[in-house]
């Protein structure tokens, strides 16, 4: 008998509590940050794949309009990253920074109750 390996499910469950994070703050914001239109994407500050440790932590979320979340990726506008900080704090930025290099590893517990803590 051949028995076959299960995939790791872990990848999925982290495409799913990506979703359940932005799907909830679409319930909970209206206004874009930057400009003040109607807010769409929760924009990962510290992208997500620099900082894992950082993925769902809010603070590193910046909640803007597809044109604004455009100007941080597609379109870089090299003021945005100021604009923010001015908005946020040094406070804030310091802990991103102090924050960033940290690793985590999701378990499928942690990314469970992720999902359902953003449903």
């Amino acid at each position: 008998m051949i028995r076959k390996h299960s995939k790791n499910p872990l990848p999925k469950l982290k495409e799913k509590a990506d979703r359940a994070l932005q799907d909830y703050f679409r319930r909970v914001k209206t206004k874009c940050e930057m400009c003040g239109g109607q807010y769409q994407v929760a924009h990962h500050f510290i992208h997500k794949k620099l900082s894992s440790y950082l993925r769902y932590d809010e603070r590193n979320l910046i909640f803007v309009c597809q044109s604004c979340h455009s100007k941080f990726h597609s379109f870089p506008e090299p003021t945005y990253p100021a604009k923010v900080l001015q908005m946020r704090g040094n406070e804030w930025l310091e802990y991103l920074e102090t924050h960033r290099h940290l690793g985590k590893k999701f378990s499928r517990d942690e990314l469970e109750a992720l999902i359902e803590k953003y449903q």
